[in-house]
């Protein structure tokens, strides 16, 4: 029954974003790769070498995503980019 309830309710939902979002609020295709292999638990190590990028960059690229989600952990980074769309490719 709670199942069929949140079916019903889940199909008129509206999305949670507006039009028009501005660009700054989007990831570029390299922030949705690193973001996307850190939420699949790769390493910084790893990650840079995915990338061609120095580990360093990689975790300045973190921190600059960790501010813009206004989160303070990777978890917390990983729950704010699911949360504005980040890996979905729609705007927050």
């Amino acid at each position: 029954a709670l199942v069929a309830l949140f079916e019903r309710y889940w199909e008129r939902s509206s999305p949670l974003f507006a039009e028009g979002t501005p660009v700054s609020d989007l990831l570029t295709a390299d922030e949705e790769q690193l973001l996307s292999l850190l939420v699949a638990g790769v390493t910084d190590k790893a990650i840079a070498s995915r990338l061609s990028v120095s580990q360093r960059t990689v975790q300045r690229r973190i921190a600059d995503l960790l501010i813009r989600a206004n989160a303070h952990t990777r978890a917390q980074l990983a729950w704010q980019a699911a949360r504005l769309g980040w890996l979905d490719g729609r705007p927050s």
